[in-house]
């Protein structure tokens, strides 16, 4: 037996017009509500890791100026870099930034002292360590951290290079087979 349904009256289908339109309309505001409140959201976040790439970069610029003026010698306290460093730059060629507007990349200058409070620092015990930088969990735009402290770290290693005894190299390898020597 196949029974139909029964006709819905027009009062009834104009009652059930109406109801898909209200839903249809409803859904329609929570999106652009929902889709106005994400862009807010992620605009202030985009604002706040532009200041913490700019405190990034300020703290490791002023450490690569410390050490260069200490002989490679890296600070171990907030203090130590707060000492003035001016017309002292590390050397130009090398992996890392050779003034501070390149070390910058475009961001807004930022004070050191407020720079220093809003990143983590984790100091070496002694001047040999190269510091480490953090966020503190801030928001920061993809590759920062990495890169102000790949700055630092080639900076310790070109030190280390210019400090090496004059033909020392790396170790050879041994192309004989073992045993035979």
């Amino acid at each position: 037996m196949n029974e139909y349904p029964p006709q819905m009256t027009p009062e009834q289908a104009a009652r059930n017009r109406r109801v898909i339109i209200w839903v249809a309309v409803i859904f329609v505001l929570v999106c652009i509500s929902v889709s106005v409140w994400g862009f807010m959201v992620t605009r202030t976040s985009r604002e706040r890791a532009k200041q913490t790439d700019a405190a990034l970069r300020s703290v490791a610029w002023s450490i690569l100026c410390y050490a260069s003026s200490n002989n490679g010698a890296f600070p171990t306290s907030d203090k130590a870099i707060e000492v003035s460093t001016a017309g002292v730059a590390p050397p130009t060629g090398k992996p890392w930034p050779s003034s501070y507007e390149s070390a910058m990349g475009g961001l807004p200058p930022i004070a050191l002292g407020t720079a220093q409070a809003m990143i983590g620092i984790s100091w070496g015990a002694t001047s040999d360590v190269v510091p480490n930088l953090n966020t503190k969990g801030l928001p920061s735009t993809f590759g920062t951290v990495d890169t102000v402290n790949g700055w630092m770290a080639e900076f310790a290693k070109d030190k280390i290079r210019e400090r090496a005894p004059a033909g020392a190299s790396a170790p050879e390898s041994n192309s004989a087979p073992r045993g035979e020597k």
